[in-house]
This record gives C-alpha cells, sequence and structure tokens, in this order.
C-alpha cells in the first residue's frame, strides 16, 4: 500500500537493496572469520598469525567506519555503496590468492575498507527511504547484515572445500555483483523527489546531542562485548566443559545467528509498536538470568535459551542505529560509523578481557560475566532522551509522543 506521497513501493525497493547490499557486505566480514582454519592448514599460520589476522579485521572496521561516514556526510557520497561493495570483493579475492603474510594483511585491510565503505552510507540512504516506520524499516536494513554475517562461513565451507583458498575469488563475485543492483537502485531512487528528506528534512536544521550519543556509543559498545563473547565462549564452553563437538558447537553458534537476525527485526517492529525505551531495556533484563543459566544446562537445553538470548541480544541493534542518527541529525555517517564501526572494535577488547578471565577462572566464569554486562546496558538505556529530531509520533514510552 502506497503512503500519501504515492512514492512507497519505490522506497521499498530500494530498501531491499540497499539490505541486500549489506548482507553482501556482511557475508564477508564473517567469511573473513571463516577463512582462518583454512589460512592455518595450508599456509601453516601460527595461533598468534592467525590473531593478528583477525584484529586487523577488527581495527580495520573500528578506524575506517567513522573516517567514511564523516567525509560522507560533507555531501551523501551515494558512490561509496557500489565503490564499497566492490573494494570488499576485491581484498576478498586478493586473500586467497596471495601467498606472503603482509600481503595477506593487506588483503584483509582492503577487503575490511570496502566493508566500512557501505555501512555509513548504506544506513543514511536506508533512512531516506524508510517509510514513518523509521525503527521497523531500518530493521529491514539491519537483519541483511546480520544474515550475511551467518552466512558467510557456510559460504567459504562450500566454495573453498573443493577449490581451496583460490575460491576466494567466486566469494568476490557476490559484492561486485550486488553492486551493480545497489548502484541501480540509488540511481532510480535519487531522480525522484526524496520524500525522506522532506519528511526528516527538520532534523537537519537542529542541533547534535552529542552527551546522549556519548551514552548511546558507550552502551553499544558494552552490547557488542555482549554478543561478540556469546559468539566466542558459547562455542568454547560447549567444546572444554560439555566435551561437545567442533561441528556440534558451529550448530548452536548457528542457531545463536539465526535468532539475532530474527532479534533485529523483531526488535525494530517492538520499538514502532510499543515504544524504543522498552526494547531498549527490557530485552537486557531477560538476556541476565537467561545467559546466567547456561552453564547448568544440557547441550538439547541450551538450545531453546539460545534462541532466546539471541532475540534479546540483537533486539535493539536497529533502534540503536536509528537513535545514533537522530542524535547526530547533521553526521550521520560519523554516527553509524562510530556505532557500528568503533562499538564492534570495543567490544572486540572486552571479549578479550573475558578470555583473560577464562584462562584464570574457567569457561563457565565467563558466562557469568557477560550475564552481567546487560545490567550495565539496561541503565546506559534508561539514561536515553527522546531525541529532538525524533519523527513525530514517535513511540518513546509506551505512548505517541507528538514532536515538530
Amino acid at each position: 500500500m502506497s503512503d500519501a506521497t504515492g512514492r512507497r513501493p519505490a522506497s521499498r525497493a530500494t530498501l531491499f537493496a540497499l539490505a541486500l547490499g549489506h548482507g553482501c557486505a556482511d557475508l564477508c566480514s564473517g567469511a573473513l572469520f571463516a577463512l582462518l582454519p583454512f589460512l592455518v592448514v595450508e599456509r601453516h599460520y601460527s595461533y598468534a598469525a592467525a590473531g593478528v589476522f583477525a584484529l586487523t579485521v577488527s581495527l580495520a572496521h573500528a578506524v575506517f567506519q567513522p573516517v567514511i561516514g564523516a567525509h560522507g556526510d560533507r555531501g551523501e557520497a551515494h558512490w561509496l555503496l557500489p565503490t564499497g561493495l566492490i573494494v570488499t570483493g576485491l581484498g576478498m579475492g586478493a586473500v586467497g590468492l596471495v601467498t606472503s603474510y603482509p600481503l595477506t594483511l593487506i588483503a584483509v585491510a582492503v577487503c575490511s575498507a570496502g566493508v566500512a565503505g557501505y555501512h555509513p552510507e548504506g544506513a543514511r540512504w536506508a533512512r531516506h527511504a524508510s517509510s514513518s516506520r523509521v525503527t521497523a524499516d531500518m530493521s529491514v536494513f539491519s537483519v541483511g547484515g546480520g544474515l550475511g554475517y551467518a552466512v558467510g562461513p557456510l559460504v567459504v565451507a562450500a566454495v573453498l572445500a573443493p577449490l581451496g583458498l583460490h575460491g576466494t575469488v567466486v566469494i568476490a563475485l557476490i559484492p561486485i555483483s550486488a553492486a551493480a543492483l545497489v548502484a541501480v537502485a540509488v540511481r532510480r531512487f535519487r531522480r525522484k523527489p526524496l520524500s525522506a528528506h522532506a519528511r526528516h528534512g527538520h532534523a537537519q536544521a537542529r542541533g547534535s546531542e552529542w552527551r546522549p550519543f556519548a551514552i548511546l556509543v558507550a552502551l553499544f559498545c558494552v552490547a557488542s562485548g555482549v554478543s561478540t563473547g556469546l559468539l566466542t565462549f558459547v562455542p568454547l564452553f560447549l567444546v572444554q566443559a560439555r566435551a561437545t563437538s567442533p561441528a556440534a558447537s558451529n550448530v548452536m553458534t548457528s542457531v545463536l545467528l539465526a535468532a539475532a537476525a530474527a532479534g533485529t527485526l523483531l526488535g525494530g517492529i517492538g520499538a514502532h509498536r510499543f515504544g524504543r525505551r522498552l526494547v531498549m531495556i527490557a530485552p537486557q533484563l531477560v538476556l541476565v538470568p537467561a545467559i546466567a543459566l547456561l552453564p547448568s544446562l544440557s547441550y538439547a537445553a541450551m538450545i531453546p535459551l539460545v534462541i532466546l538470548i539471541g532475540i534479546c541480544v540483537n533486539a535493539n541493534v536497529s533502534v540503536a542505529l536509528v537513535l545514533a542518527q537522530e542524535y547526530l541529525p547533521a553526521h550521520m555517517g560519523l554516527a553509524t560509523g562510530l556505532t557500528i564501526g568503533l562499538c564492534g572494535g570495543v567490544g572486540g577488547l572486552i571479549v578479550a578481557a573475558l578470555g583473560l578471565l577464562g584462562d584464570a577462572a574457567g569457561p563457565s566464569a565467563v558466562l557469568y560475566a557477560i550475564a552481567a554486562l546487560p545490567l550495565v546496558v539496561a541503565v546506559l538505556a534508561a539514561r536515553l532522551p527522546r531525541p529532538a529530531a525524533a519523527p513525530p509520533g514517535t513511540v518513546w514510552s509506551l505512548r505517541v509522543e507528538a514532536g515538530s
């Protein structure tokens, strides 16, 4: 059904194209980590070398995304969308072709830079293409990335098993092909009067709300530590404390990722209907006992709880992204880059600290520590004010609050 402007179908098509591009970019992010076992076997990388490989991925995202996002704020650099996907593909293909370790790290950095180039502008144009259901529509963009990240390891296994490391060239074709689709979709969208710009034009004139944005960034850093910590240490707990096979532990990881993707979508819809504050706080309160119960359960009993945890851990993703854009309406690229890129890097540091705890106190202690972190997220979320640039009719606290 079209909105009052009669342009909703075109906007929705653009939104889905951007979500697809997001998925293809994040597929490569997930694929980079999945390449490590192949690199260890075929190129005899040490664990230290593998650690530097993973650190390069995290640091590249943390550094490039805010910088590229700030650059896009100067003039809405829509050209970064197809260019970012092409660069992502070139870097991904090169990882399997180059043989020296330094060149491999450069290829990883190039791939990550391409992903970083897509995210801020992708989120900006997804916002422009959104209807009045901003959080719900932005969750479509976010869930594209979540699904792509989850599919990445499966694609690596399917392609590299028969082809070896040279199969990265095949994986590279995925983002490069998506670049053409995204370029066409955005070009068509830009030719039309941008109702999204008109609807949110008042937001650009408002001043930036740096204090609540800083709280939001701190919140999302801790939340990133929770999600990354679960993806890292739940499989390790199963292997070490439950004597589960690596294959079975990977199944649990897939369950968590699939549930997280669903949680992204449900969180955006829930925020639109029941209020953003509720979605930012309530799932965190559910996570505390749910994660704390994991060490006491068998593998089979963990599965339904992991599904619940996955839904809750990502429920705030699209809402946080929308809030970041509304707290800094004139700096959407920077806001997106800091929220997605920098927070992911800090989350990695939190996980590194949790690893030290695991070495000292065991895998159960790590899960108990992760269970406490959502309380920090909930406390910070409770301090967030309604953004001045929120669209009129935004549901904030279980009631519609008028905005201007």
